[in-house]
């Protein structure tokens, strides 16, 4: 997997919403947010669309705005400024031979999850399920959130570094990640590519020419505002795609006002729990990376990873 070099401080960044718009006042905001980074921001056209309410402008607007971006050489990062909805719309229009061909820094999640599906499985090329500026930097980007963000960004070819999550105000301690099932999996080490994202755009990929694979690969989930009966449904819909057999393990994220209207009595782990009671690889748990905030974990996808599991402490480790 190819990831680029880090960002270094001057550097041009492109701000795109490829998928749906921001406010008109959000857009000085935006590059107040990112010059402040120490970046100097260039807008895409889609900052300034709004069709519907839930479109960044045309397809063919957005697509544009990614193949600018792409192409310049001047410009050495790209930063999605919110996610929403139908970045699918841009799957059968972009140039993915000159994406492969020009790998930038790309950052991104929720609706953006199909586009980083894409780009680690047809242009060869790392991304980042991290922060984006007006859902993450306006506000929410707190000292946790921003070191881990360029932690990530700035790790060099070859390096290897371990996930942390960060410090529950309770204990003092980090915020654990623990086996849903402790079976026949301690003091084992497993590995593979990281591949996942948003639950929900994961799903919609199935079927189609920009299906996820998860093959030999370490699986990440996360989610928002979901009913459980809505997650049973997607989850099973993976299983029977095959997604869970495939991959080597599971991790979940966070699943940010995820509920259960139906029965108060039958929560998120009671689900989780049930799903995966006969399952026979690792699932792990409690990472603070989705869309709850402040705190989010940034997450290279492409990258190797490695989960080393113990009786008492469960480790991961990732290496661009």
């Amino acid at each position: 997997m190819n990831f680029p070099e880090s960002l270094k401080q001057g550097d041009k960044v492109f701000l795109v919403c490829t998928s749906s718009p921001i406010f008109e006042e959000d857009i000085e905001k935006c590059k107040e947010t990112v010059k402040n980074l120490g970046f100097e921001p260039v807008l895409g056209e889609s900052l300034f669309q709004n069709i519907g309410g839930y479109m960044a402008g045309t397809p063919e607007i957005r697509v544009k705005d990614l193949h600018k971006a792409f192409s310049d050489d001047e410009i050495k990062g790209i930063f999605c400024i919110r996610g929403g909805f139908s970045a699918s719309q841009l799957l059968d229009k972009l140039d993915y031979e000159l994406i492969k061909k020009n790998p930038k820094i790309f950052v991104g999640y929720s609706d953006v999850t199909n586009l980083s599906i894409a780009f680690n499985q047809k242009c060869n090329l790392g991304v980042f399920h991290g922060p984006m500026v007006k859902s993450n930097m306006f506000n929410d980007f707190n000292e946790f959130t921003k070191k881990s963000f360029f932690n990530a960004l700035n790790k060099k070819k070859g390096e290897k570094w371990k996930f942390q999550n960060p410090i529950d105000e309770k204990t003092g301690a980090e915020k654990e990640t623990l086996l849903l099932y402790k079976k026949d999996f301690e003091n084992k080490k497993i590995n593979g590519e990281l591949t996942g994202g948003n639950l929900s755009i994961i799903v919609t990929t199935l079927g189609t020419d920009y299906e996820i694979n998860t093959k030999g690969k370490i699986f990440f989930i996360e989610e928002i505002e979901e009913e459980i009966s809505r997650i049973d449904r997607m989850m099973t819909h993976l299983k029977y795609a095959g997604k869970f057999e495939d991959c080597n393990a599971v991790l979940l994220g966070n699943f940010a006002g995820c509920e259960n209207t139906y029965g108060e009595n039958y929560e998120l782990m009671d689900f989780l729990k049930d799903f995966f009671k006969d399952y026979e690889k690792p699932v792990i748990y409690g990472l603070e990376s989705g869309h709850e905030k402040p705190d989010l974990v940034t997450m290279p996808m492409g990258a190797k990873c490695t989960l080393k599991i113990n009786e008492n402490i469960n480790e991961i480790y990732f290496e661009k």
